[in-house]
């Protein structure tokens, strides 16, 4: 796949055996189109950690400039894009994602799978990160629960943040950042949605949450401060009900997720 940062999707990749729709969206090459203004925003919403379930692009720097970021990559011979994040490791070179953005759960493997941190635009501007290993729950993909990965890649990350494995909803005050390209979005920028999660069946949580396919594996924080951008990741993007397009569904890191990452910040292929 030859890397376009200039970005456009046009479709969801839909699950036929369940009433989900998952976030992550083919690439297409049709030229780009300005989105279509979203609804105004209560007042100082980035801070007070409520938007009303509208997905808003982050404008206010700090930390996540440089950990969140977009993945590229090419799966059964069609190019997608998904969301995805930094995380402390012993080696400062882990991504965690979904699991549908590395995999099909049918043994078949992303290929020309890349990370581009503080994505805008079409600009890499701290570079672009290929990847060198794929973990996954041996759990996967028997439930969305387990709709998670971290993915080894070459070099140290820019930036970072902490990952917690409570295996519980964040509550109030949650953070979710992705890279939404359904219209009326374009991928092209880091976006966001706040307000409170809630326990949902099978381990995952739910949020009032617009955005669009291409979110997936974007990072969920607790804790997040907004004037510097800092939070712990929680738990990761996954999935829409197809009946309820206004609610994002996520996959709450727990025990599971903390072995997969164990195994993954050990790992020696290096």
């Amino acid at each position: 796949m030859m890397i376009t940062l200039s970005n456009r999707c046009v479709t969801l990749l839909v699950v036929a055996v369940a009433a989900t729709v998952l976030a992550a969206a083919p690439a297409a090459s049709a030229a780009r189109a300005a989105p279509a203004a979203p609804a105004a925003s209560p007042p100082r919403a980035w801070l007070t950690g409520n938007t009303g379930g509208r997905g808003l692009r982050w404008t206010h720097g700090g930390a996540i400039t440089r950990s969140v970021g977009k993945v590229f990559f090419t799966l059964d011979k069609t190019d997608y894009v998904c969301s995805g994040v930094g995380v402390d490791s012993p080696h400062a070179d882990l991504v965690l994602t979904a699991a549908h953005c590395v995999s099909d759960g049918a043994g078949r493997w992303a290929t020309n799978w890349v990370f581009v941190p503080g994505y805008r635009d079409g600009i890499a501007p701290y570079g672009i990160y290929a990847a060198r290993r794929f973990f996954v729950s041996s759990h996967w993909p028997a439930s969305e629960q387990y709709d998670f990965a971290f993915v080894q890649v070459a070099g140290a990350l820019p930036g970072r943040v902490p990952v917690a494995f409570t295996g519980r909803a964040p509550g109030r005050g949650t953070y979710v950042f992705g890279y939404p390209a359904e219209p009326p979005y374009t991928g092209l920028y880091a976006n966001y949605c706040a307000g409170r999660a809630q326990a949902a069946p099978a381990g995952n949580a739910s949020m009032p949450c617009l955005m669009t396919a291409g979110d997936s594996g974007g990072p969920w924080f607790a804790g997040f401060r907004a004037s510097s951008g800092n939070g712990t990741v929680v738990a990761v993007s996954t999935y829409k009900l197809r009946g309820d397009m206004s609610v994002l569904y996520s996959a709450v890191l727990g025990p599971d997720a903390r072995s997969v990452y164990r195994r993954a910040s050990v790992s020696s292929a290096r």
